[in-house]
């Protein structure tokens, strides 16, 4: 992550902080958001993200975490990344969510499901955010 604050914010060196920022962007903007309607802009967002890295790809099967061919992300996927994690801030704001609490508690648990796992993920057990599984 870059160390490039916005003009009058925090430095973003925390997730909290981008939360933050995001939230003072939308108060700036007058962009008064509900909870189902930020998840909604979320769920499209990670589309659009998905269209462009799937465009760049020239919709080849995965070329892997490095791209096709070991390119770097296109600019159109990086300011699709941008807007989806923006969409998902916002979502944790007007929903009442502290992402970095929320995330630190994911890798919590995952750590916790992994230790001593040793090469199990790759076992073709389900890995990953996407796992159904609620916290209890």
């Amino acid at each position: 992550m870059t160390s490039d604050a916005l003009p009058g914010t925090a430095d973003p060196t925390t997730l909290s902080a981008c939360q933050d920022m995001a939230a003072e962007f939308r108060r700036r903007a007058a962009l008064h958001v509900t909870a189902d309607v930020a998840l909604l802009d979320a769920c499209a967002e990670l589309g659009e993200l998905a269209g462009a890295y799937l465009k760049q790809s020239g919709y080849a099967p995965s070329a892997g975490a490095k791209g096709v061919a070991g390119a770097p992300p296109s600019d159109r996927v990086r300011a699709e990344f941008g807007d989806a994690l923006f969409a998902l801030l916002s979502f944790a704001d007007a929903a009442g969510l502290d992402a970095e609490a929320e995330f630190l508690d994911t890798m919590n648990r995952y750590e916790a499901r992994f230790a001593g796992a040793g090469s199990a993920a790759g076992s073709g057990g389900r890995s990953g955010a996407g796992t159904g599984e609620r916290r209890g």
